[in-house]
């Protein structure tokens, strides 16, 4: 009930603010009417009609206004509870057009109801009580007489007294009462409506609404990079450590020295991750202090991007880590450390990949590493990177005794190496899943396939006679554009 009456009384509110606007309005409009009557001299009525008719458009212009839209559309928000969109670019003639009505129906309604409030109930009441009123309310338009068709003198035909129109006295106290319920009910019409058109006229067009819903699709998109990259740089960074943790605890009597070099490789691996948090971090400060640049023609999947560049055009100065193969090199090195033998295999020119490329595959190997770590029936994993004239291409295998989804081989990828079969992203979930197979689908590996399918590739997973597979292929050149 509460809530009702507050919701109630801002509306009113609101149509009093459009009744102060709107005194200007009435003002010119009065003074016209009035002087218009009381002239003798039709010279000077017109003046005065011209003089009234240049003033009433001034007060006109204001409404066009794009500051004046701002005011309405902030005055909507705070007393009416909306939520208006502000548009993604600076008015157009089509939106001040569509602000201007909105001030005009906010004065009109305000001005209805400043009329009823002052002149109609004070009115109403009078002419209820006593019709004969009715003459001198309206300055001698309107004339009445007795129930017996005389005038309040008694003489029949005389309650004329020169009035325009004569009405009975018993219909003008039905008149009165009713012509004041109908403009109550307009009044709390135009209430209840008000909500409605405010968000149709002072919110974004059609135009708009679509250029707002691609921004926010790219800022939901930069949000799952984010997450994308805080899940597999701290998962790899955690993974390790404690890997490598026990690695120095088992050594720290028998073998010092080993002990030493895991204690040291926890320190580099913490190192990176410190930094990439701070980059990731440093990102989701610039978007909460309005740093986000990003509108609708930053593509998602923009070859040139080609998904680093969401990150990298977010914040001037702050910049991912550059990846080399050097680092992917270390990656086999690091798993090695821990006692899991992995062998890395580069074929063809791997200096001629771009530097998105090389960043793609640092992740997709980082994520095989932890997840190989993590879930491998018995230690190893093979890493085969093969770089062709248009795409990069990436298998992982380690062994697996998961019941987890099958590797389709029933389509054929012309970028993949002559002697395997990539096919598209095939996650053939077969049913009763255990828990090991679901770890699978990780977010790691779901993020590995969308942004392969940025690059214009595609990316699956699955089990293959005993061993995990993961393939990806990453396009790039002419043809990933």
């Amino acid at each position: 009930m509460g809530a009702r009456v507050t919701m109630l009384w801002r509306r009113l509110l609101v149509l009093l603010i459009g009744g102060v606007i709107a005194v200007p309005y009435i003002a010119v409009v009065i003074w016209v009417v009035t002087a218009w009557n009381q002239l003798t001299d039709r010279g000077a009525a017109l003046g005065i009609l011209a003089t009234g008719t240049v003033t009433f458009v001034l007060l006109c212009v204001p409404a066009f206004l794009a500051v004046i839209r701002a005011l309405e559309r902030t005055l909507a928000e705070q007393l009416l509870g909306l939520t208006i969109p502000t548009p993604p670019r600076r008015a157009s003639s089509a939106d001040r057009l569509r602000g201007a009505l909105f001030y005009a129906g906010h004065a009109f309604s305000g001005a209805l109801l400043l009329v009823t409030v002052i002149v109609v109930i004070p009115s109403a009441v009078l002419l209820t009580a006593d019709p004969h009123l009715v003459k001198s309310l309206s300055p001698g338009f309107i004339g009445t007489t007795g129930s017996d068709g005389s005038a309040p003198g008694g003489d029949v035909g005389a309650g004329s007294d020169g009035a325009m129109v004569i009405l009975p006295a018993a219909l003008i106290q039905v008149l009165a009462p009713l012509c004041l319920l109908l403009l109550v009910a307009l009044i709390i019409a135009e209430g209840y409506f008000l909500p409605h058109y405010a968000q149709i006229l002072l919110g974004p067009s059609a135009a708009d609404r679509a250029a707002l819903a691609s921004a926010e699709r790219v800022h939901r998109f930069r949000r799952t990079v984010l997450a994308r990259e805080v899940h597999d740089s701290i998962g790899h960074a955690l993974t390790v450590t404690t890997m490598q943790a026990a690695v120095a605890k088992r050594a720290l009597h028998t073998d010092p020295t080993l002990a030493e070099a895991a204690v040291d490789e926890i320190a580099a691996t913490g190192r990176e991750a410190v930094a990439e948090l701070d980059h990731v971090l440093a990102l989701l400060r610039a978007e909460t202090e309005g740093g986000d640049r990003g509108d609708g023609n930053d593509q998602a999947g923009s070859a040139d991007g080609q998904g680093d560049g969401i990150e990298e055009g977010a914040v001037a100065g702050e910049r991912p880590p550059r990846r080399t193969m050097r680092d992917i090199e270390r990656l086999a090195e690091e798993a090695r450390s821990l006692e899991h033998p992995t062998v890395l295999t580069v074929t063809g020119d791997a200096a001629a990949l771009p530097e998105a490329v090389v960043g793609e595959l640092h992740r997709i190997v980082r994520e095989a590493v932890t997840n190989s770590l993590r879930h491998a029936s018995e230690p190893g994993l093979s890493v085969t990177i093969s770089v062709r004239d248009d795409a990069a291409w990436v298998e992982t295998r380690n062994a697996s005794t998961a019941n987890g989804p099958a590797l389709d081989r029933g389509h054929r990828d012309r970028r993949a190496p002559p002697d395997e079969s990539v096919g598209r992203r095939g996650k053939m979930r077969s049913p009763g899943l255990g828990a090991v197979a679901s770890a699978r689908e990780s977010r790691g590996l779901r993020g590995i396939s969308e942004r392969a399918e940025l690059f214009g590739g595609h990316a699956r997973w699955g089990v293959d006679d005993g061993q995990w597979i993961l393939q990806v292929t990453l396009p790039f050149g002419e043809e990933a554009e």
